[in-house]
């Protein structure tokens, strides 16, 4: 004759069963939290990554021109440099940009543009600027981003001279 040996199974209580869930569901929610973290932070390096390839495309722009078209506030506001809008910053929200040139190591007046939207304004106008040696440019970006949409600003500052680095 053979004898049944029946072994106790236990099963989880109620309380186990309900600090599991509650553990799990809190490891979702910190994951998910970074998540959205990790993104926001993603989309803040990539508005500043724009901002400053706008930065730069504008400073090289300026480069490439000679002197007499860096110091015209007429050709600076036209087509050829501030009237059309930069690769890159339509990734920007409600995006501003403010060209200022001022006489280096000189005292006067300057030179003041700003873009907002598709609209160019001469602000202040140095016509000096053509018979000066060197100017500072100080080119700056100003637009809503990161969390919450807050303003945030980019600037860059160059000196330009008069017949290249190589003369001055």
């Amino acid at each position: 004759m053979i004898l049944s040996k029946k072994t106790n199974l236990s099963g989880t209580s109620l309380i186990e069963t309900t600090i599991a869930a509650c553990t799990s569901a809190i490891f979702l929610g910190s994951l998910f939290s970074l998540n959205m973290t990790g993104m926001r932070m993603i989309r803040t390096a990539r508005e500043a990554s724009s901002a400053s390839q706008v930065l730069q495309q504008r400073i090289e722009s300026m480069r490439i021109a000679n002197w007499h078209q860096v110091t015209d506030a007429t050709w600076l506001s036209s087509d050829q440099l501030l009237g059309t809008s930069a690769a890159g910053s339509e990734r920007l929200n409600v995006m501003k940009e403010t060209l200022r040139l001022e006489p280096y190591g000189s005292a006067g007046g300057s030179t003041q543009i700003e873009r907002v939207g598709s609209t160019t304004t001469v602000v202040s106008r140095n016509d000096a600027l053509l018979t000066g040696d060197a100017m500072k440019v100080i080119w700056t970006v100003d637009y809503s981003g990161g969390p919450s949409s807050k303003p945030t600003t980019r600037q860059t500052v160059a000196i330009l001279a008069q017949g290249g680095v190589a003369r001055w």
